[in-house]
This record gives C-alpha cells, sequence and structure tokens, in this order.
C-alpha cells in the first residue's frame, strides 16, 4: 500500500465486522419446558456464581465486552476452574465417610484384611449415604453463609467508593493507593469527580488475571447507569481498580499524536489486525499492524511489530481470527513514536503490558 494512503482521512469509509456464520444446532428429544419464571437471585447465588466448572470468553456479561465496555476476560479460558476449597471440601467429605464406614466394620472381622476394596457386606450402604450427604449440606450452608457475609462486605466497599466525593475519600477503597493517587489527581483536576448512589448488583463474574483472583461487576446506580467494576480479592477485603473504572490514560491520544513522544508510554486500547502500511513500516520489511483504539475519542493510531518475533506471535494469540473474520481485543500496550518518524499515526509496539485495561500487579514493584 502506497505512502500517501497515511494522508487519508481515517473515516472515509465504514468498516465492516462480519458476524460470525451460525451453525446449524442439533436439538435432541426433550419434554416441552414449561414458561420460565425470572426471580431476582439471593446475595448467596450472587456470591458464588461461576464457582463450579469452567467458564469461557464467550461467557462474560455482555456489558463486559470488547463492543461495549473495556474488559474481556481474555485468560478466564486458562483459569477459573473450580477453585482448591472445593476439592479440599469433596476429598474431605469422601475421606471421612470411607474411614467412618471401614472403622464401623474392621472390629468385626477376624483375621488379616488384605489390601483392596471393602466387600460390599462391610459397608452399610444407607448409613454412608445419609453422612455423606449430611456433611456435604453441612459444609454448603456454611459456604453459602461465609459467600453472602463475603457479599455484604463486597456491596459496603461499592458503596464507600462510588459515593466519594474527593480523591481522598475515593482513594480509601482502591488498588496500588501510593501509585494511584497522583494519577487520581491529575485525571480529577481535567474532569470532576462524580459520585454516585450505589443500588444493585446485576451481573457478577469470577476472572483471573494473571492467576490472581480479581471479580468483574455490572454496577447498577441510582442514577440509572450500569457501571463496569473490577475488583481485586485481596486478604483484607476487596480493592477496586480505579484506572480501569474511568479508562485513564496517562496522555489523550489527540496530545499523543501531537507531542509524538518518543519514550515508551502504556495506553489502554482496542486492538485489531489492520493492513495499514506506511513509511518506516512497510509489508514487505515484515512488519504486523495493529489498528488501535480508545474510549471517548475517534482517533486512531496504528502500532507495528515485526514477524517471527516472541512479540509478534504473542499478538497473533490473541487477535488472529478465520478468514474474513476480524478480532478486537482490550490492551495496555507499550508504545512509543520513532525518533524523527514521517507518519503522523505510526508507533511501535514494545510490549503487550496487559490483555485488559487492568495491570494484574502492581508495576511498580515489578
Amino acid at each position: 500500500m502506497s505512502a500517501s494512503k497515511d494522508t487519508e482521512s481515517e473515516f472515509d469509509g465504514i468498516r465492516v465486522v462480519e458476524d460470525s456464520e451460525e451453525e446449524e444446532v442439533v436439538r435432541l428429544d426433550a419434554p416441552e419446558a414449561g414458561t420460565l419464571t425470572m426471580k431476582e437471585p439471593s446475595k448467596e447465588e450472587m456470591a458464588m456464581p461461576n464457582m463450579m466448572g469452567d467458564s469461557d470468553v464467550d461467557e462474560v456479561p455482555e456489558i463486559l465486552g470488547p463492543e461495549s465496555e473495556w474488559l474481556v476476560a481474555a485468560e478466564a479460558k486458562e483459569v477459573t476452574s473450580v477453585p482448591i476449597g472445593w476439592f479440599v471440601l469433596l476429598f474431605a467429605v469422601l475421606g471421612g465417610v470411607l474411614v467412618w464406614a471401614f472403622s464401623q466394620r474392621i472390629g468385626e472381622v477376624d483375621g488379616i484384611v488384605e489390601a483392596g476394596a471393602l466387600p460390599e457386606s462391610m459397608i452399610d450402604q444407607e448409613a454412608y449415604d445419609q453422612l455423606g450427604q449430611s456433611v456435604f449440606r453441612n459444609n454448603e450452608a456454611k459456604l453459602m453463609e461465609v459467600a453472602a457475609r463475603d457479599y455484604d462486605e463486597m456491596e459496603e466497599i461499592l458503596r464507600g467508593f462510588l459515593s466519594a466525593k474527593t480523591v481522598e475519600e475515593r482513594l480509601k477503597y482502591v488498588r496500588h493507593p501510593n501509585r494511584v493517587k497522583p494519577l487520581m489527581l491529575d485525571y480529577y483536576r481535567r474532569f470532576p469527580i462524580q459520585s454516585y448512589q450505589y443500588k444493585k448488583v446485576s451481573e457478577y463474574t469470577t476472572i483471573p488475571l494473571k492467576k490472581r483472583p480479581f471479580v468483574a461487576l455490572s454496577v447498577r446506580v441510582a442514577e440509572g447507569e450500569n457501571l463496569p467494576i473490577l475488583l481485586e480479592d485481596v486478604e483484607k477485603g476487596y480493592l477496586v481498580d480505579w484506572e480501569s473504572f474511568v479508562s485513564y490514560q496517562p496522555i489523550a491520544f489527540e496530545d499523543y499524536l501531537k507531542k509524538r513522544p518518543t519514550v515508551p508510554i502504556d495506553l489502554r486500547v482496542y486492538g485489531s489486525f489492520d493492513d495499514f502500511y506506511a513509511y518506516e513500516f512497510p509489508e514487505e520489511d515484515g512488519y504486523l499492524c495493529v489498528r488501535m483504539t480508545a474510549k471517548h475519542t475517534d482517533k486512531v493510531i496504528f502500532g507495528y511489530l515485526k514477524e517471527g518475533t516472541t512479540l509478534a506471535s504473542e499478538m497473533k494469540k490473541y487477535l488472529e481470527a478465520p478468514p474474513g473474520k476480524s478480532k478486537t481485543q482490550p490492551f495496555i500496550l507499550r508504545v512509543r513514536f520513532l525518533p524523527e518518524s514521517k507518519a503522523p499515526r505510526s508507533v511501535v509496539i514494545d510490549k503487550i503490558v496487559a490483555t485488559f485495561w487492568a495491570y494484574p500487579t502492581n508495576p511498580d514493584e515489578e
């Protein structure tokens, strides 16, 4: 593609992202379902979603998807399996039942009992089943009680964070407060702080970010909005990821394009593969092109990385799609302009910092 393309308007046409092809649905014989009645889930049910079984990216609530908001649980494919506590509970119950059943009959056996499965005649099956059910019910009730209490604490954090009217007040509820405080002061100098009245959590999804426990929420406020909020589950409770809450950028896209800094800067962007090649980044030299957009702006930046590198392989893992299709992914990307670069909107991508809009760990401590 010619170099002159870089001067053309980015919005001369409309880019169309095709919907995925529909797959034929195979219906199995089943009785007709009756009319379903929707009910409000209890706090216990809300506090324990997605705990049993895997969660895939396709199951992420729509409000947290790339077309509508900042977060896709891309790493949910690698974990959000059953928490280890459930396995501990299961083995404890089964182990306890087996030990009990064995101890009830062992005194009645003469001679040496060889290792192996206990004969059915030695097991009181009814007592075995009743004990197992009783222990599981008791432990399940305790887990639900703990989950409900945990949910209440989470709601208190949300109320305090959302109702805060000053930086100092809101800072009490956020992750990495020492690092984030100057960012908050910078942001709220440009955009007045807005407080909200918490109403309820309408969606709740547990996700891992670099194996750390987080909760992605859609929070309904009295002002009528649904706000996407990410919480980290830490030892002392929950903390809000403020940067993703406001989609914080260290520099606005407009200013970034004007100032053209050559030092690396982390930007929160939506990334997708593109075929825009110009000036220092020709396709024949083996560059990959990533189209970068962001919230609250119509500006577009193009990022480039060399084919055959580890970084390129990593990017392909997140963005490659079937022929004729396109995939969009939220990223924090570390980018910079080349010195003396002539391309007005073209930068080098140095690193994929995160595949979501939150740092999994404190970057100041890495």
